[in-house]
């Protein structure tokens, strides 16, 4: 899709095999802008996908993760995928339990992130 530019999945029952089809998709496409995955039982394991997609994706400008059920281990991927993406502005974590251990990871991420 060359025209899609927000996408809005809050509150769809999206589990990791989901967030996995979402990151492959992150990888390959180029005009979505804002993406809400907002009250979803993403989990660590989703996460994961997640942070791989936006190691490679160059569009993403605002991702919301509200609510997506993840801890320090999530937050270690989306630190991952953060390190490498430079277009990225706005994340939302709000509502996670990613703890001391998984602000650090996202610290870290920040630190390269320039």
């Amino acid at each position: 899709n060359k025209a899609l530019a927000t996408l809005n999945l809050r509150a769809n029952s999206i589990g990791p095999e989901g967030a996995n089809h979402i990151g492959e998709g992150l990888k390959l496409n180029k005009v979505l802008s804002t993406l809400n995955l907002g009250e979803n039982s993403i989990g660590d394991r989703g996460a994961q996908h997640i942070g791989e997609g936006l190691k490679k994706n160059r569009a993403l400008t605002k991702l919301n993760l509200y609510d997506i059920s993840i801890g320090p281990e999530g937050a270690k991927h989306i630190g991952e995928g953060l390190k490498s993406n430079t277009v990225l502005t706005t994340l939302n974590l709000e509502r996670n339990e990613i703890g001391d251990t998984g602000s650090q990871h996202i610290g870290e991420a920040l630190k390269i992130n320039k």
